[in-house]
């Protein structure tokens, strides 16, 4: 009995560490950090060769895709020349069609202006 104690000791506070850190290190809120967690060992997450979640963290609704450009550089889907609707920069992707991933996306206008941020935890 004691070491089953000490084994769900040991694993909630892993759970509870894992979490704190999710939420600091990307900035997610508890339901991401703790999927995060949960999921880890099928997270696979593709970041943009100059990615920086602090950088990210200052891509504001309304900025134009010039400031983000400088902010976070290319992201890895093409820069698209012409948005009918809306253009989606991907900074994150997939390492494969069914892995859980960090989801790190801005979405533009037409007027080539962020119009959506998406910063999760993506389970497939």
């Amino acid at each position: 009995m004691k070491y089953i104690v000490i084994l769900l000791t040991l694993f909630i506070s892993g759970l509870l560490i894992g979490i704190g850190n999710n939420m600091y290190k990307y900035g997610y809120g508890i339901n991401d950090a703790f999927w995060r967690v949960a999921w880890a060992i099928d997270e696979g997450t593709i970041w943009a060769p100059n990615f920086n979640e602090e950088n990210f963290s200052k891509i504001k609704i309304g900025m134009t895709e010039t400031e983000v450009l400088l902010l976070m550089g290319k992201p890895l889907n093409a820069l698209q020349e012409s948005c009918v609707n809306s253009c989606f920069w991907f900074y994150t992707k997939q390492d494969s069609g069914t892995s859980d991933f960090d989801q790190r996306w801005v979405v533009f206008n037409q007027d080539k202006r962020v119009s959506e941020i998406r910063k999760s935890f993506f389970i497939d």
